[in-house]
């Protein structure tokens, strides 16, 4: 029996063996193999109510009150169940396990993908021997390739990844869920309307975008100078920029010039005088096409062109690859293909020129003997998947929405370009001397537009440049010239600027500041390991981070803008009364630092779980005291005790008003119901509890 983490895994290596397949209900057969396919996690760990003690007062609806005492939650015995809509998935597995003389492991080849099936086995009970199969290419030949070459599922290599996702799934409940109750509670203590939710990945993204906001909100600009120059030459007359030497007075820490009298003394000392060309390189410079496409670098890319958000890139990528079948599975961190997937490039491109008519002459004009070096087998080593490319699926996609062609249009032209050659241009550096002052120009001149063609960018006609102060560097066409020639600087300017506060962060530079988390912490360990591990979250689960953020209000809109994110008053208080380690992306490097010790055996899971849980109940404690500058709804007083003040408060029916005192000594209990935002004072009887009881599913 192959138990496969999604069916288009298991559909990958039905198609490369003898015999016809035919399906029994979520079960594919061929010959005497049998194969049942997963989508993602099968089963669901239990919720915190599954570990409380029966006694624990109940809502209305039956869920148990959060309360500190019963903080932390920490379960002896993980409790899992299968997921609703596999469960019927979880039970073809255990019915085959009865019936088969061995498994076949077949998750993708990380840890993630690892831990999935293996939990299903575990939760089952199996006692048959499991071979590991790993298949992170759906290339025929690949696919052969990894049938025979199958593995024992207990090798060191698989059961570190298994004790690494493990690990982190683990963690993640620990500390999400224990946290967000302490959190949680206390906002409620102090008269706060909602939930503060923690999380490992959550909180240090918004921590990112809380510090870029005070860095806008502390910003104070800065006045430089900066000096530009005309100068001719026999040939032409090109734009120079002033560069400071290396005892110019008047600089500042960042190097640019501060002093408005020096700048205007330059000026007068430049102007109408002789200049030698002391440099000049003029040469071919070749741009290989860029890799294909990662969701990462999808995502950055529809949400900067498009303005989409990233759960709406994953989405229309999602229904490309399920329902249309015309792009590859999209959840990768990989950009490179395999060099067996290059003998395809004939069959693809021609299905996309049926998908799409109107490309068929840019497809015509691709050279598929061309191989870039976005096909490399050494590079798919180690990975899960490739990266998303078309298919060679032909279907009618007039029914696409406008996101969803978008997206395909993307992943087409990423791969399209690996079949032109080269983009060729001239880059030219000059740098001139006059009067013992640095002159320095540079320019970029295209010669061939090569792959660019795929994209057919616009090109901004060389400027002709004024001289008001500095031009940008590559932005004009320089004339030819040689070492030594003369010049002459026959116009100079000084333009006062002023330094700018970093910009706010949109989605896609949110998305690519959660990848790149390694910037915002200066511990060589932890920026090392964020690195390696591209960052926090996955290319599967950022956008959705992001979205959370949102639609429970930590994140919102900055004024004035359309796309720009900021962190509101509710997310600024929470990650205040937070301690650093919760919130600071250094944690984050040093979590997978730590997850790494579990897998290479130099701490047990036992021991990372109690360093953990240590870790969790002193920020408990903390939080029970902490301050929290959070957005509060006018309190009234209390109509029963007269001393306390009536809070809002979600309740599991609904929301309701209660007693500020319902801790004190005297207890005050007073409750009331809302209506319309305000308590209701007017008497009214209680409906009795229909509290329920969870079922208990068993234990990992």
């Amino acid at each position: 029996m192959f138990v496969g983490e999604k069916s288009s895994l298991v559909q990958a290596v039905v198609a490369v063996l003898p015999g016809t397949p035919r399906r029994d209900g979520v079960v594919t057969y061929v010959g005497d193999d049998a194969f049942v396919p997963l989508a993602g996690h099968a089963l669901e760990q239990a919720m915190p109510d599954e570990y409380l003690p029966d006694d624990v007062p109940r809502t209305k609806s039956g869920s148990k009150i959060w309360r500190y005492q019963d903080l932390p939650i920490v379960p002896t015995d993980w409790l899992m169940a299968p997921r609703g809509d596999l469960e019927r998935n979880v039970r073809a597995v255990e019915k085959l396990l009865s019936e088969v003389d061995q498994v076949v492991h077949l998750g993708d080849p990380d840890e993630e993908g690892q831990l999935l099936v293996d939990e299903v086995l575990i939760y089952l009970g199996n006692t048959k021997p499991v071979l590991r199969l790993l298949v992170n290419d759906y290339n025929t030949a690949k696919v052969r390739q990894a049938l025979d070459s199958m593995r024992s599922n207990e090798e060191p290599q698989f059961r570190a990844w298994f004790l690494w996702a493990l690990a982190r799934s683990r963690y993640d409940w620990l500390f999400g869920l224990n946290l967000t109750r302490a959190a949680t509670l206390r906002a409620r203590e102090l008269g706060f309307d909602g939930v503060l939710t923690v999380g490992s990945v959550q909180t240090p993204t918004l921590m990112i975008v809380y510090g870029r906001d005070r860095a806008i909100e502390t910003f104070k600009p800065a006045a430089y100078f900066t000096i530009a120059a005309k100068v001719q030459h026999a040939n032409g007359v090109f734009v120079a920029n002033w560069k400071a030497g290396e005892d110019q007075a008047g600089l500042d820490d960042a190097g640019r010039l501060i002093d408005e009298p020096m700048a205007r003394a330059l000026v007068t000392r430049l102007q109408n005088q002789p200049a030698e060309v002391c440099a000049y390189d003029k040469s071919p410079k070749r741009e290989a096409p860029p890799l294909p496409l990662s969701l990462n670098e999808l995502t950055v890319a529809a949400c900067g062109k498009f303005g989409y958000t990233g759960d709406e890139v994953l989405a229309a990528a999602q229904v490309l690859y399920e329902r249309y079948k015309v792009t590859s599975y999209p959840r990768t961190e990989n950009r490179y293909l395999s060099e067996a997937q290059h003998e395809e490039a004939p069959s693809v491109l021609s299905a996309v020129s049926q998908n799409v008519p109107g490309l068929g002459s840019l497809i015509g004009r691709a050279d598929t003997t061309r191989k870039s070096a976005a096909f490399n087998d050494t590079k798919m080593d180690g990975q899960a998947h490739h990266g998303i490319v078309p298919t060679v699926c032909v279907t009618d996609l007039s029914a696409l929405t406008e996101i969803e062609r978008n997206v395909y249009d993307l992943v087409v032209r990423s791969y399209l370009a690996q079949f032109f050659e080269h983009a060729v241009f001239m880059q030219t550096r000059i740098e001139v001397s006059c009067v013992g002052e640095r002159l320095t120009a540079n320019g970029k001149t295209p010669v061939s537009a090569g792959w660019r063609e795929v994209y057919a960018p616009h090109e901004d006609a060389a400027p002709q440049t004024p001289v008001d102060g500095e031009t940008d560097d590559g932005r004009q066409t320089l004339p030819d010239m040689a070492q030594g020639d003369a010049s002459m600087c026959t116009a100079c300017a000084t333009t006062s600027r002023s330094t700018k506060p970093p910009a706010r962060f949109d989605e896609a530079s949110l998305l690519t500041a959660m990848i790149d988390l390694h910037k915002f912490t200066t511990d060589p360990a932890a920026k090392a390991r964020l690195k390696e591990g591209k960052g926090i979250g996955t290319s599967a689960t950022r956008a959705g981070i992001i979205k959370d953020l949102r639609e429970r209000g930590f994140l919102e809109i900055a004024k004035g803008t359309k796309n720009k994110l900021t962190s509101s008053a509710s997310g600024r208080g929470l990650l205040n009364a937070l301690p650093a380690p919760v919130k600071d992306p250094t944690m984050a490097g040093m979590f997978k630092i730590a997850l790494d010790a579990v897998a290479g055996g130099q701490i047990s899971y036992d021991q990372f779980v109690e360093r953990n849980v240590a870790f969790i109940t002193k920020v408990i404690a903390g939080l029970r005291t902490s301050s929290m500058d959070l957005p509060m709804a006018p309190a009234p007083a209390c109509p029963k005790c007269a001393l306390g003040h009536l809070r809002r408060i979600a309740g599991n029916d609904g929301h309701f008003w209660g007693c500020s005192n319902f801790k004190a000594d005297p207890k005050c209990s007073a409750s009331y119901p809302d209506r319309d935002g305000a308590p209701d004072f007017a008497p009214k009887l209680k409906p009795k509890s229909k509290g329920f009881r969870f079922k208990k599913v068993g234990a990992m």
